[in-house]
């Protein structure tokens, strides 16, 4: 793809120092792509709508190029095609990025209490249906769901799976293990990371990260995995309490300012690969998020500057708290030989807020 670049991968030396760590990578996904976007899920909505294109078109996945797919022909047969998402906010931004790139059309749907600012942002790609419904996540993944099966050209491109709904999923996990592939480019083998956070929605981005991660490095190499969520809609923190092996669903509306997990239900093909590799999970309440996204917006020592949305920095906002709590330092195995991976999952995909929020006394 001609716009791609890899994101960089940062380092706080001075913060790492200060918390009694040996190192804190920040894998930046903030411009990821073109600077409107702010977040990395197009790398998802992308590749997975790239393939369901080349197959009603008639090529191999095998070996696909961009080239291939922006060929008058195929740009012919992407504008027959409809894409319906629900989203809190940036997997909406990236299919409507996505469809506008291939040619094809998006119509997205976003759970009650999203905000203006972040349709607004989704609609600005190719003219893209948004609608706010009042609905909450779960029920708004069933309307679009609904919607594409009643359109003879409609494609659910959801980043969510559930029983006979995996296959774009699974491509979308597919498309964000590009991180991964940057990632072992940008790390020394002994700078790999002896402990991985991770925060979860649904799942489908930790579960890529980890799937893509574990398959090429040795069993020995393999970090720490910690699954992170909102505390008011901490799926996979209640289906690892209830400990029946099974997925449970968080009930009701939850609401969070971390609008792109606000996901009430753990993903059907995420499920099984966080419950057989993560060794702990957590919860962090908004407060702990946005005192998170004030440390890294005002760095200590030389350290950079990381702008990191209220979802973005949910990883490294629950280590920024874990590491000022001893129980937590010594649960968690955080020491001075510890080294800390994060990924800022979005900037300020609402520059209102986030300002709002890093200019807090």
């Amino acid at each position: 793809m001609p716009f791609y670049q890899p994101t960089p991968l940062l380092s706080l030396p001075t913060y790492a120092h200060q918390h009694g760590l040996a190192a804190v990578m920040i894998k930046d996904e903030g411009d990821r792509f073109d600077p409107r976007l702010k977040a990395f899920k197009a790398t998802g909505g992308l590749f997975a709508m790239a393939c369901c294109i080349a197959e009603r078109a008639g090529l191999s996945l095998d070996h696909l190029t961009y080239d291939q797919l922006q060929a008058p022909t195929v740009r012919a047969v992407a504008n027959q095609l409809t894409f319906y998402t629900a989203t809190d906010g940036n997997h909406g931004r990236g299919v409507a990025w996505a469809a506008a790139k291939l040619g094809t059309h998006a119509v997205v749907k976003m759970p009650a209490g999203s905000t203006k600012l972040r349709a607004e942002h989704i609609a600005q790609f190719n003219g893209a249906q948004v609608e706010i419904t009042d609905k909450n996540y779960d029920d708004t993944v069933q309307l679009a769901n609904q919607l594409a099966e009643s359109d003879p050209n409609g494609i659910l491109i959801q980043d969510m799976a559930w029983d006979g709904y995996t296959t774009i999923p699974e491509q979308i996990s597919a498309g964000y293990s590009i991180i991964v592939t940057e990632l072992l480019d940008q790390l020394a083998a002994h700078d790999y990371p002896t402990h991985l956070f991770l925060q979860a929605g649904v799942g489908q981005l930790s579960s890529g990260i980890i799937n893509a991660l574990f398959s090429q490095l040795s069993v020995d190499h393999r970090p720490t995995v910690v699954i992170v969520e909102p505390a008011t809609v901490a799926c996979y923190f209640l289906s690892a309490q209830k400990a029946d092996g099974q997925a449970h669903t968080v009930p009701g509306s939850p609401q969070t300012i971390m609008a792109g997990l606000n996901c009430q239900t753990p993903s059907a093909i995420s499920f099984p690969v966080i419950q057989r590799t993560a060794s702990f999970y957590g919860t962090l309440t908004d407060e702990v998020a946005r005192a998170g996204m004030r440390q890294l917006a005002h760095p200590a020592g030389n350290d950079p500057v990381v702008v990191s949305g209220e979802s973005g920095v949910a990883a490294f906002a629950f280590v920024n708290a874990a590491t000022q709590d001893p129980h937590f330092r010594e649960m968690l195995g955080l020491d001075a030989n510890s080294r800390v991976l994060v990924i800022n999952t979005e900037a300020d995909t609402d520059e209102h807020d986030y300002q709002a929020i890093i200019n807090e006394e």
